[in-house]
C-alpha cells in the first residue's frame, strides 16, 4: 500500500499561528494576582451584615488600582465552622491578608489560628492588646455623662479582663446602670427585651456587629437609648455622608480593605482607630458622632 501525501497546510491557518495567536495571547494579563480574604457570616441570622461587609471591600478594591498587580476578594462564610473557614483561606497561597473574624468571640476561641500578620480583626482594628479595655472604656464613659454605672453581659470566653462588673442574667441588671452586651447579636436581644420589661429606661450597647440584627429583633420593644460601639478613624464622617450602609463594622472593612492595598504598594500606613458610640434611632439609623 502506497504512502499517502502529506497535506499541504492552509496558507490562512499557517498565517493565523505565526501572526494573530501570538497577538492574542499578548492580549492575556500576566500581572500576578493577589486576594484579600474576608471571613464574615454569609449565610444565616447574620448574611446581610456580612454581605454588607463584602460590598464594602469591593467598594475599596474599586478605588484604588494597583500598577502591576491584580487584587480579588475571597469571601468565606464563617457561620458555620470559623476554625476551618480560617484554615482553608491561609491555605491559599495567593492570600495576601484576610480581614476577620467577624466576631470576637471566633477571634478569641482560636487564637492559634486567627493570629499573626495576616489577620485583621474587624472587632479590634487597632492592633493592640488594649483593644477591649479600649472599647468598655469608651461605654464607660458614655455611662458616666449618663450619671449610670456600666455593667457588662455576655462576656464571650478569653474576652480580656477589664475590671468591670459582669452580669449573667437580665434580671442581675440593677437602675442606674448601662448594659453593654458583648456576646451574639441576637442572644443580646432577647437579653435587652428582659431587662426593659423590668428597667423600660436602661440604656443598652452593643459591641461592633450585629447592629441589624439587634435593632430587628428587639423591634417595639426598645423602650430605652439603644447604641453601639464601634470604631473609626478622622476620616470616617466623611466616608458615612456618602455611603450606605455607614455603620462602623461596615467601615471598619472598608477602612483596612485600603489599608491592605496601600501596604502592597508599598507605603506606612498610620491609621489611627478610636472607639466611637454610636446611638441608634428608633428606625434602626445611627447617629452619627460629629465631624472633628
Amino acid at each position: 500500500m502506497g504512502r499517502r501525501p502529506c497535506p499541504i497546510p492552509n496558507i490562512q491557518y499557517l498565517w493565523f499561528l505565526l501572526f494573530v495567536l501570538p497577538l492574542l495571547s499578548s492580549c492575556v494579563s500576566t500581572r500576578p494576582v493577589v486576594k484579600i480574604g474576608l471571613l464574615a457570616p454569609f449565610e444565616g441570622v447574620y448574611r446581610q451584615e456580612g454581605y454588607d461587609a463584602l460590598a464594602a471591600m469591593r467598594g475599596a478594591l474599586a478605588e484604588q488600582n494597583l500598577s502591576g498587580l491584580d487584587v480579588l476578594p475571597l469571601a468565606l462564610d464563617s457561620s458555620g465552622d470559623v476554625a476551618r473557614a480560617g484554615q482553608k483561606v491561609l491555605a491559599d497561597p495567593s492570600v495576601a491578608a484576610v480581614i476577620g473574624p467577624f466576631w470576637a468571640a471566633d477571634g478569641l476561641s482560636a487564637p492559634q489560628i486567627f493570629s499573626g500578620d495576616k489577620w485583621l480583626p474587624p472587632y479590634a482594628p487597632s492592633g493592640d492588646g488594649a483593644w477591649a479595655k479600649e472599647a468598655v472604656d469608651a461605654a464607660a464613659a458614655f455611662a458616666e455623662r449618663e450619671g449610670r454605672t456600666l455593667v457588662l453581659a455576655g462576656v464571650p470566653a478569653d474576652w480580656p479582663a477589664t475590671g468591670e462588673k459582669a452580669v449573667a442574667g437580665a434580671q442581675e441588671v440593677r437602675e442606674g446602670e448601662v448594659l453593654l452586651w458583648l456576646g451574639d447579636a441576637a442572644e443580646g436581644a432577647n437579653f435587652s427585651q428582659t431587662v426593659w420589661e423590668r428597667l423600660p429606661e436602661t440604656p443598652i450597647g452593643l459591641y461592633a456587629a450585629g447592629v441589624k440584627t439587634f435593632r430587628q429583633r428587639v423591634g417595639a420593644q426598645m423602650t430605652g437609648p439603644l447604641f453601639v460601639v464601634g470604631w473609626i478613624d478622622d476620616d470616617y464622617p466623611a466616608w458615612a455622608a456618602s455611603h450606605s450602609p455607614n455603620s462602623p463594622a461596615v467601615y471598619t472593612v472598608y477602612r483596612q480593605t485600603s489599608d491592605i492595598l496601600r501596604r502592597l504598594a508599598g507605603e506606612t500606613i498610620t491609621t489611627v482607630w478610636q472607639p466611637a458610640i454610636f446611638m441608634i434611632e428608633g428606625d434602626g439609623k445611627l447617629l452619627l458622632p460629629p465631624a472633628r
